[in-house]
């Protein structure tokens, strides 16, 4: 048999619906009661803080003694960390374990019940043998791969927020915008001009130098979603330095194409050396 704890809204002008929790009555191994969770709903219990953790135990129905409720937290080995199903959380706080717990009494106690009884370990969680019959609790989400349009789904226990990817905003990622490029400066020995006067996307932005200066580099740049310029921009060089440089790669092109030719000749040269082989002189004697 199925329980549902809870369905939650939020209180915004368009409501956004959170998880939901879930149990059963019946009891099942801890395999078992993920496998039930995962058939019925999205997956065993994932608890990311205190709050979570208290509001869930406000909504079980509370047990005066064994067993208790089952929860999405495991470790296969007895050095490993506690780690949450599905998204590999390790989040325990101060307050999660009971009183001399986790002690694992049996050596392999790598799973974990939450007590929902009256006294003071209500709350707290107990390392226990898997294969010990408890009840199930689990939890139904709300995110899906449409829940928002343009971004990621976060979910909490009492809403969604979808989380924009840049240049979309809306409570869905919804709308479209236009983001603004950073302000280029005025290049030095030159000027520029744009189209449109807030720089969003698809704005250009041409270059020209001063009468006397030569341009090294293309002479526009176009801003492109999200906010970013889709190239470097130029700069504005006297012809004198322009020409320094060409001379200079120039001249420095001239001496590594001369070294190349002379260390070619020297190998082609000792390569040949050593390919000569001296005559044999074979002398007869005279009869």
């Amino acid at each position: 048999m199925k329980w549902t704890l809870l369905l939650l809204c939020s209180t915004l002008a368009e409501t956004t619906l959170g998880w939901t929790y879930h149990y059963s009555n019946k009891t099942m191994n801890w395999t078992q009661a993920r496998q039930w969770c995962q058939t019925n709903y999205t997956d065993m219990v994932v608890i990311q803080n205190q709050k979570e953790n208290d509001y869930l135990v406000s909504l079980l129905p509370t047990k005066r003694k064994a067993p208790y409720f089952w929860i999405g937290i495991t470790k296969k080995h007895k050095n490993e960390n506690w780690t949450w199903v599905g998204n590999n959380s390790t989040w325990i706080s101060e307050q999660s374990w009971a009183a001399n717990e986790p002690n694992n009494n049996h050596s392999n106690e790598f799973c974990v019940e939450i007590y929902v009884n009256k006294g003071g370990n209500r709350g707290k969680w107990n390392d226990e043998k898997c294969a010990i019959q408890k009840y199930p609790a689990c939890y139904k989400a709300q995110c899906n791969v449409t829940s928002c349009n343009k971004g990621r789904c976060l979910e909490t226990m009492d809403n969604i927020t979808c989380l924009c990817e840049p240049g979309f905003e809306g409570d869905r990622c919804q709308t479209e915008t236009a983001l603004e490029c950073p302000p280029l400066s005025q290049p030095d020995n030159g000027y520029l001009r744009c189209s449109g006067g807030n720089l969003t996307s698809n704005s250009t932005c041409r270059f020209k130098c001063n009468p006397g200066f030569l341009m090294i580099g293309l002479p526009t740049v176009t801003c492109e979603n999200p906010g970013i310029w889709n190239g470097p921009r130029p700069i504005c060089t006297s012809y004198k330095l322009a020409l320094l440089a060409l001379v200079g790669c120039g001249a420095f092109s001239t001496i590594f194409c001369c070294c190349c030719f002379c260390c070619m000749k020297h190998r082609k040269r000792k390569k040949l050396a050593q390919g000569r082989q001296p005559e044999e002189v074979t002398c007869q004697p005279q009869g």
